[in-house]
C-alpha cells in the first residue's frame, strides 16, 4: 500500500483519533478510565476493531480500550496477526499503552500506533520503559504521539478530579457530535516522536 501524502495522512490521523476520542468519552459515561482506541485496517477507511475501558464493568484487568479494540480487529480479520494481504493495521489510542498492552500490540504485529497523551506513571512507549521498540525485539512500530494530547489529558485530568470532589479544569473538551465533527476550533497542537 503506497504511503498517503503527509496532509491527508494528518487529516486521517486527527479523524481516527476522534473516534478513539469517542470511545473514551463511552467509557467515562460508565465510569471507567477514559480511554479509547480504534484499530483501522491498512486502507485507511475501514474501522476493524473499537475499545473502550472496561476493568469494572467486565472484571477484568486485562480490558484495556487497545486490548478490546485489538480483540475486535482480530475477530474481523479470523486471526490474531493483524496483518492483511494489503499490510498491517495501525492502532490510534488516547493514552499511551501500558506495558500489557504494548506487549499485546507488538504480539498483534500492528505496524502503526498513534496515541494522544503520554503516560507519566505507566507508559511502555518511551515515557516510563520502552517496551514497543525495544531493540532486542523483532518487531518494530512506527509510532507517532501527541496527536490531540490536551484535549484527551484534560479528558482523563477531568475524570480524576471529579473522582476526588474536587473541581474539573474546565469545560470538557468537546461533546460526541464535536469528535465526529472535527472539533471546535481545530487549532490542536501535534508532537511527533517517531520510536
Amino acid at each position: 500500500m503506497q504511503p498517503l501524502p503527509q496532509s491527508d495522512q494528518d487529516d486521517l490521523d486527527e479523524r481516527m483519533m476522534r473516534s478513539a476520542m469517542v470511545e473514551a468519552r463511552a467509557a467515562e459515561a460508565a465510569d471507567e478510565v477514559p480511554v479509547g482506541a480504534v484499530v483501522i485496517a491498512p486502507d485507511g477507511k475501514t474501522i476493524l476493531g473499537r475499545g473502550q475501558n472496561r476493568v469494572l464493568r467486565d472484571s477484568d484487568p486485562t480490558a484495556h480500550a487497545e486490548i478490546i479494540a485489538m480483540r475486535e480487529a482480530g475477530r474481523a480479520l479470523s486471526n490474531y496477526r493483524l496483518l492483511t494481504p494489503e499490510g498491517g493495521c495501525s492502532l490510534y489510542v488516547t493514552l499511551e499503552p501500558c506495558a500489557m498492552c504494548a506487549s499485546a500490540i507488538l504480539h498483534a504485529r500492528i505496524s502503526r500506533l498513534v496515541y494522544a497523551a503520554d503516560d507519566p506513571k505507566a507508559g511502555a512507549c518511551g515515557s516510563v520503559l520502552e517496551v514497543l521498540n525495544h531493540p532486542q525485539l523483532n518487531h518494530r512500530a512506527a509510532v507517532r504521539t501527541g496527536l490531540l494530547a490536551e484535549e484527551c489529558s484534560r479528558m482523563l485530568s477531568n475524570f480524576f478530579l471529579s473522582r476526588r470532589g474536587k473541581k474539573r479544569i474546565d469545560p470538557h473538551p468537546m461533546d460526541v457530535e464535536e469528535a465526529l465533527l472535527g472539533g471546535s476550533d481545530g487549532d490542536e497542537e501535534e508532537v511527533v516522536r517517531k520510536g
